[in-house]
């Protein structure tokens, strides 16, 4: 029997690369797809983490805001010049009153302040409502004093 002859790169070259049958590429390919889905989790976390954060801010200073509204109802209810003739002179206003803010860290931050009075057994019950609002979220406080 007569074997044809086949050139000598060929030869040489099934010589270099037999059938090869490893895990390489798929386990290449899985190691790839793995890292991409973790890196896309790790950003979504990173954007929630953010979007909480400045949420939460913005409660913090909402409640400030508050705060400093209920601060400037006291002070127009109990004028710090006229403690010793509170018993006379303190009033609660039941018109509305509306604060913005321009300090840093009440920047574009509003309180809106209301006074309802209540008089019994001849004292004055007043309650202030203040609701502190920054950027979508809001705090209200409310206080209750007797004069």
């Amino acid at each position: 029997m007569v074997f044809p002859k086949l050139p000598i790169e060929k030869i040489q070259r099934n010589a270099k690369f037999p059938r090869q049958s490893g895990i390489g590429l798929p386990a290449a390919i899985f190691v790839i797809t793995l890292m991409a889905v973790i890196a896309v989790a790790v950003n979504q976390l990173l954007s929630q983490n953010a979007q909480t954060f400045e949420e939460e801010l913005n409660f913090t200073r909402a409640f400030y805001a508050a705060e400093s509204g209920i601060g400037f109802a006291m002070n127009t209810i109990f004028p710090p010049e006229e403690y010793s003739a509170y018993a006379t002179t303190a009033e609660c206003v039941a018109t509305e009153r509306v604060y913005n803010f321009t300090v840093a860290g009440l920047n574009q931050c509003s309180a809106t302040v209301s006074c309802i009075a209540v008089n019994a057994s001849g004292k004055t019950y007043a309650t202030i409502l203040s609701e502190g609002v920054c950027g979508d979220v809001g705090r209200t406080i409310r206080v209750g004093t007797s004069y």
